[in-house]
């Protein structure tokens, strides 16, 4: 006798944890079902069969409660160093993947059992819709962002001079292989965990990843090489380094788990709104005596900067929207060209709850954001 899996989960790809995880199984056995057990590190639960005998399970709420160590804080600590390319690399499972043995266990009224342990299967702390939910490959090197339209091989990201910024990465091999194609030059690194974060900047120009893996200004089209020979599975980076101007500088927990960077424009302005706390009754004085008949408690404060990303092309929209669903939004508060760490960046909160993704026969889009400051410290009775 053994376990028949109707819905099996797949040990081929990664699981998003914030995404459906369903599993249907039976046992082949004619005896009496009485329970069946799943367990993973972290938790174990009882399921009781349908009158079919069979089993119907979901792994989402306990991945997604298992996954979020850190609440999505990110509080990366780097210290980067230009005769150390590994240096440049930093362990992210925790907060971001959640790997573990999978047990089926079915228990049959006469004591015996059907019991069934799956490879480890992956579940990155990510989401994916529909009409987007691409297979991505365990075996198979991943930056975690999501592909270029109709590629499933090919990102793009945009990297500033002067500010912090990484790629997020999951990578199932020892070392980790990149080459630059448009000036044929490649570095490696040891790969600390299947999830980590290639630093490209901490924001200090002078020691940047450029050291190890020098670019190009404007558009670098880079390899990341499997380990294994077969060039199909190859994945490629458009990078395009830009020269440094000012702006407001944005990062966010993006749908795959890892931070997506943004610098809006220059243009924005700063909103400052108050709201009294009330007041306390102070009439207990003749008129000669007094000066007020209340004593005001203090007030709340609050700034709200208007934001502007102009002229975007499709793979530039496609970074930005997915600031409208991430759940952790920091603005950057360091000084560019200056050594910068998590201490640089305050979280803040995006008050905009519209916007338009795409205009009618018009390939660039505009977007007007409202980004919520931390209330001010005022003075209050």
């Amino acid at each position: 006798m053994s376990i028949i899996f109707s819905t099996p989960l797949s040990e081929d790809k990664l699981h998003m944890a914030y995404n459906n995880s369903v599993v249907r199984f039976y046992s082949d056995s004619t005896l009496q079902v009485s329970h069946a057990t799943v367990g993973a590190t972290g938790f174990s639960t009882t399921l009781y069969p349908a009158p079919n005998g069979s089993f119907y399970f979901n792994f989402k709420p306990y991945i997604s409660a298992l996954i979020n160590t850190k609440n999505f804080e990110d509080t990366l600590q780097t210290a980067l160093d230009r005769t150390n390319p590994n240096s440049f690399v930093y362990d992210c499972t925790d907060g971001a993947l959640l790997e573990s043995l999978v047990s089926f266990a079915i228990y049959f009224t006469d004591l015996s059992t059907d019991v069934i342990t799956l490879l480890s299967p992956i579940w990155l702390a990510g989401v994916q819709q529909y009409g987007n939910n691409v297979h991505l490959d365990r075996f198979e090197n991943h930056i975690l962002f999501p592909f270029k339209k109709d590629t499933a091989n090919s990102y793009y990201l945009k990297y500033w001079q002067g500010y912090p910024f990484d790629l997020s990465v999951y990578s199932p091999d020892t070392v980790f292989r990149l080459t630059n194609t448009t000036n044929l030059l490649g570095a490696q690194f040891d790969v600390p965990a299947k999830a980590f974060r290639l630093v490209l900047s901490d924001g200090d120009d002078d020691i940047t990843l450029e050291d190890v893996l020098p670019l190009v200004q404007g558009f670098n089209t880079i390899r990341i090489k499997q380990q294994e020979t077969d060039q199909d599975t190859d994945k490629f980076l458009l990078l395009e380094k830009v020269p440094y101007k000012q702006g407001v500088y944005l990062k966010w927990l993006n749908s795959l788990g890892g931070y997506s960077y943004w610098l809006f424009e220059d243009t924005y302005s700063i909103d400052r709104s108050t709201k009294q706390l009330g007041e306390l009754d102070r009439d207990f004085y003749n008129l000669d005596d007094s000066f007020s008949r209340t004593i005001q408690i203090g007030k709340e404060s609050q700034d709200t900067l208007k934001i502007v990303a102009e002229l975007l092309n499709e793979d530039e929209r496609r970074i930005v929207e997915e600031l409208f669903d991430s759940p952790k939004i920091y603005l950057f508060t360091g000084k560019p060209f200056s050594q910068s760490d998590y201490r640089s960046w305050i979280e803040v909160s995006l008050k905009t709850t519209q916007a338009r993704l795409k205009n009618p026969r018009q390939p660039l889009t505009n977007f007007t954001l409202d980004i919520e400051l931390p209330g001010r410290f005022t003075q209050t009775l």
